[in-house]
Protein backbone atom coordinates (compact mmCIF):
# COMPACT_ATOMS: atom_id res chain seq x y z
CA UNK A 1 0.00 0.00 0.00
CA UNK A 2 1.38 3.35 -0.92
CA UNK A 3 1.50 5.25 2.44
CA UNK A 4 2.84 9.00 2.65
CA UNK A 5 4.46 10.14 6.29
CA UNK A 6 4.26 13.45 7.79
CA UNK A 7 6.45 13.90 10.38
CA UNK A 8 9.16 16.36 11.30
CA UNK A 9 11.08 14.35 14.31
CA UNK A 10 13.46 12.67 11.89
CA UNK A 11 14.12 9.57 14.34
CA UNK A 12 10.89 8.66 14.82
CA UNK A 13 9.98 9.08 10.78
CA UNK A 14 12.71 6.81 9.81
CA UNK A 15 11.43 4.49 12.55
CA UNK A 16 7.92 4.68 11.10
CA UNK A 17 9.13 4.34 7.40
CA UNK A 18 11.35 1.36 8.51
CA UNK A 19 8.50 -1.03 9.80
CA UNK A 20 6.26 -0.01 6.75
CA UNK A 21 9.08 -0.91 4.28
CA UNK A 22 9.29 -4.25 6.14
CA UNK A 23 5.42 -5.06 5.89
CA UNK A 24 6.00 -4.48 2.36
CA UNK A 25 4.52 -0.91 2.16
CA UNK A 26 5.68 1.88 -0.57
CA UNK A 27 6.66 4.84 1.90
CA UNK A 28 6.60 8.55 0.79
CA UNK A 29 8.14 10.71 3.41
CA UNK A 30 8.26 14.86 3.97
CA UNK A 31 9.56 16.11 7.46
CA UNK A 32 7.94 19.71 6.76
CA UNK A 33 4.74 21.15 5.32
CA UNK A 34 6.04 22.28 1.63
CA UNK A 35 7.72 18.65 1.16
CA UNK A 36 4.61 17.19 2.18
CA UNK A 37 2.82 19.80 -0.48
CA UNK A 38 5.06 18.40 -3.00
CA UNK A 39 4.13 14.61 -1.95
CA UNK A 40 0.38 15.32 -2.37
CA UNK A 41 0.17 14.57 -6.30
CA UNK A 42 1.38 10.68 -5.27
CA UNK A 43 -1.77 8.67 -5.42
CA UNK A 44 -1.64 7.15 -1.94
CA UNK A 45 -4.02 5.29 0.17
CA UNK A 46 -2.77 6.43 3.48
CA UNK A 47 -1.65 9.63 5.11
CA UNK A 48 -0.21 9.28 8.64
CA UNK A 49 -0.10 13.26 9.36
CA UNK A 50 1.39 15.13 12.09
CA UNK A 51 -0.01 18.47 13.12
CA UNK A 52 2.56 20.57 14.33
CA UNK A 53 5.00 21.02 11.27
CA UNK A 54 8.02 23.51 11.12
CA UNK A 55 6.11 25.28 8.63
CA UNK A 56 2.84 25.28 8.71
CA UNK A 57 0.05 23.05 10.68
CA UNK A 58 -0.98 19.49 9.13
CA UNK A 59 -4.95 20.03 9.35
CA UNK A 60 -3.87 22.35 6.53
CA UNK A 61 -2.93 19.65 4.33
CA UNK A 62 -6.26 17.72 3.80
CA UNK A 63 -8.09 19.11 1.32
CA UNK A 64 -5.08 19.36 -0.96
CA UNK A 65 -4.37 15.86 0.06
CA UNK A 66 -8.15 14.70 -0.86
CA UNK A 67 -8.00 17.47 -3.89
CA UNK A 68 -9.06 15.84 -7.16
CA UNK A 69 -10.75 13.01 -6.75
CA UNK A 70 -8.35 11.67 -3.75
CA UNK A 71 -9.35 10.21 -0.90
CA UNK A 72 -6.85 8.34 1.39
CA UNK A 73 -7.53 7.48 4.47
CA UNK A 74 -6.61 10.23 7.30
CA UNK A 75 -4.23 9.29 10.48
CA UNK A 76 -2.96 12.31 12.36
CA UNK A 77 0.05 11.55 14.80
CA UNK A 78 0.34 14.23 17.33
CA UNK A 79 1.82 15.31 20.55
CA UNK A 80 -1.40 17.28 21.42
CA UNK A 81 -4.41 15.46 23.38
CA UNK A 82 -6.33 18.54 23.98
CA UNK A 83 -9.94 18.35 22.90
CA UNK A 84 -9.99 21.70 20.76
CA UNK A 85 -6.33 20.16 18.36
CA UNK A 86 -8.95 16.90 18.27
CA UNK A 87 -11.79 18.71 17.39
CA UNK A 88 -10.06 20.83 14.14
CA UNK A 89 -8.46 17.73 12.85
CA UNK A 90 -11.50 15.77 12.78
CA UNK A 91 -13.50 19.12 11.23
CA UNK A 92 -10.84 19.13 8.50
CA UNK A 93 -11.62 15.85 7.38
CA UNK A 94 -9.01 13.48 9.60
CA UNK A 95 -10.06 9.83 9.62
CA UNK A 96 -8.14 8.96 13.15
CA UNK A 97 -6.37 10.49 15.84
CA UNK A 98 -3.11 8.83 17.55
CA UNK A 99 -1.43 10.74 20.36
CA UNK A 100 2.45 10.44 20.94
CA UNK A 101 3.95 8.37 22.57
CA UNK A 102 2.46 5.48 20.65
CA UNK A 103 2.90 2.03 20.68
CA UNK A 104 4.12 1.35 16.60
CA UNK A 105 2.60 -2.15 17.16
CA UNK A 106 -0.67 -0.39 17.20
CA UNK A 107 -0.34 2.14 14.62
CA UNK A 108 0.58 -0.90 12.29
CA UNK A 109 -2.74 -2.66 13.92
CA UNK A 110 -4.45 0.19 12.61
CA UNK A 111 -2.80 0.32 9.12
CA UNK A 112 -3.79 -3.54 8.33
CA UNK A 113 -7.28 -2.54 9.17
CA UNK A 114 -7.39 -0.44 6.18
CA UNK A 115 -5.15 -2.27 3.94
CA UNK A 116 -7.96 -5.12 4.37
CA UNK A 117 -10.51 -3.07 3.99
CA UNK A 118 -9.30 -1.55 0.66
CA UNK A 119 -8.11 -4.76 -0.37
CA UNK A 120 -11.61 -6.54 0.13
CA UNK A 121 -13.83 -3.63 -1.46
CA UNK A 122 -11.00 -3.85 -4.46
CA UNK A 123 -11.03 -7.97 -4.89
CA UNK A 124 -13.18 -10.61 -4.57
CA UNK A 125 -11.60 -13.35 -2.76
CA UNK A 126 -12.72 -16.94 -3.34
CA UNK A 127 -10.62 -19.31 -1.20
CA UNK A 128 -6.81 -19.05 -2.35
CA UNK A 129 -8.02 -16.74 -5.74
CA UNK A 130 -7.92 -13.14 -5.81
CA UNK A 131 -9.88 -11.24 -8.58
CA UNK A 132 -9.16 -7.71 -9.15
CA UNK A 133 -12.63 -6.39 -9.79
CA UNK A 134 -11.13 -3.37 -12.07
CA UNK A 135 -8.32 -5.02 -14.08
CA UNK A 136 -10.11 -8.29 -14.40
CA UNK A 137 -7.08 -10.23 -13.03
CA UNK A 138 -7.45 -13.53 -11.26
CA UNK A 139 -4.54 -14.46 -8.93
CA UNK A 140 -3.51 -18.05 -7.64
CA UNK A 141 0.14 -17.59 -6.07
CA UNK A 142 2.41 -16.70 -9.03
CA UNK A 143 -0.21 -17.34 -11.96
CA UNK A 144 -2.61 -15.02 -12.90
CA UNK A 145 -4.74 -14.09 -15.89
CA UNK A 146 -7.58 -11.64 -17.07
CA UNK A 147 -10.69 -13.27 -17.28
CA UNK A 148 -13.47 -12.14 -18.98
CA UNK A 149 -16.34 -10.47 -17.84
CA UNK A 150 -18.89 -12.69 -18.12
CA UNK A 151 -16.59 -15.17 -15.93
CA UNK A 152 -15.76 -12.55 -13.25
CA UNK A 153 -19.31 -12.06 -13.13
CA UNK A 154 -20.43 -15.42 -12.71
CA UNK A 155 -17.60 -16.34 -10.24
CA UNK A 156 -19.07 -13.07 -8.16
CA UNK A 157 -22.40 -14.05 -8.06
CA UNK A 158 -21.85 -18.15 -7.62
CA UNK A 159 -19.73 -16.44 -4.52
CA UNK A 160 -22.58 -14.04 -3.17
CA UNK A 161 -24.99 -16.72 -3.33
CA UNK A 162 -22.59 -19.30 -1.61
CA UNK A 163 -22.01 -16.30 1.67
CA UNK A 164 -26.04 -17.21 1.72
CA UNK A 165 -26.12 -21.06 1.32
CA UNK A 166 -28.03 -20.70 -1.60
CA UNK A 167 -27.94 -22.18 -5.35
CA UNK A 168 -27.56 -19.19 -8.25
CA UNK A 169 -30.14 -20.39 -11.21
CA UNK A 170 -28.78 -19.75 -14.52
CA UNK A 171 -31.55 -17.26 -15.08
CA UNK A 172 -30.66 -15.02 -12.36
CA UNK A 173 -27.69 -13.98 -13.94
CA UNK A 174 -28.90 -14.48 -17.64
CA UNK A 175 -32.26 -12.59 -16.44
CA UNK A 176 -31.83 -10.18 -19.86
CA UNK A 177 -31.64 -12.95 -22.38
CA UNK A 178 -34.44 -15.11 -21.01
CA UNK A 179 -36.98 -12.54 -21.33
CA UNK A 180 -36.35 -12.24 -24.06
CA UNK A 181 -37.11 -15.82 -24.82
CA UNK A 182 -33.67 -17.32 -25.46
CA UNK A 183 -31.68 -20.74 -24.16
CA UNK A 184 -30.31 -19.50 -20.82
CA UNK A 185 -29.14 -22.58 -19.50
CA UNK A 186 -27.40 -24.05 -22.44
CA UNK A 187 -25.51 -21.08 -22.79
CA UNK A 188 -25.04 -20.68 -19.23
CA UNK A 189 -23.84 -24.22 -18.88
CA UNK A 190 -20.89 -22.97 -21.65
CA UNK A 191 -19.70 -20.58 -19.63
CA UNK A 192 -19.44 -22.57 -16.31
CA UNK A 193 -17.62 -24.92 -18.35
CA UNK A 194 -15.17 -21.81 -19.58
CA UNK A 195 -14.61 -20.60 -15.67
CA UNK A 196 -13.84 -24.51 -14.62
CA UNK A 197 -11.15 -24.27 -17.11
CA UNK A 198 -9.80 -20.74 -16.25
CA UNK A 199 -9.89 -21.97 -12.25
CA UNK A 200 -7.73 -25.31 -13.19
CA UNK A 201 -5.55 -23.33 -15.55
CA UNK A 202 -4.12 -21.77 -12.57
CA UNK A 203 -3.46 -24.93 -10.88
CA UNK A 204 -5.96 -24.20 -8.55
CA UNK A 205 -7.73 -27.27 -6.67
CA UNK A 206 -9.91 -26.35 -4.15
CA UNK A 207 -12.59 -24.10 -5.59
CA UNK A 208 -15.36 -25.97 -7.80
CA UNK A 209 -18.17 -24.93 -9.42
CA UNK A 210 -20.39 -27.84 -8.72
CA UNK A 211 -24.02 -28.62 -10.87
CA UNK A 212 -27.26 -29.59 -9.25
CA UNK A 213 -29.13 -30.89 -11.97
CA UNK A 214 -32.56 -28.57 -12.90
CA UNK A 215 -31.88 -26.69 -9.92
CA UNK A 216 -28.65 -24.35 -10.33
CA UNK A 217 -24.89 -24.17 -9.48
CA UNK A 218 -23.14 -23.93 -6.09
CA UNK A 219 -19.52 -23.33 -5.41
CA UNK A 220 -17.02 -25.61 -3.23
CA UNK A 221 -14.40 -24.00 -1.18
CA UNK A 222 -11.87 -26.75 0.04
CA UNK A 223 -9.09 -25.83 2.91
Amino acid sequence: MNILLVEDNRELSRSIVDLLEIEGHTVFEANTFQEAKAHAKHSVLLVLLDLMLPDGRGEQLIPLLRSEGRNPHIIMLTALSDRASKRVCYEAGADDYITKPFDMMELLYKINAIQQRETSNACLKIGPLLIDRISGEMHHGEKYMVLPPSQFRLLDALYQKHLLGEMLPPEEIDAHEAQRGIDVRQRFRALVTRTRHSIRELGCTTVHIRSNYGEGYTLDIGD
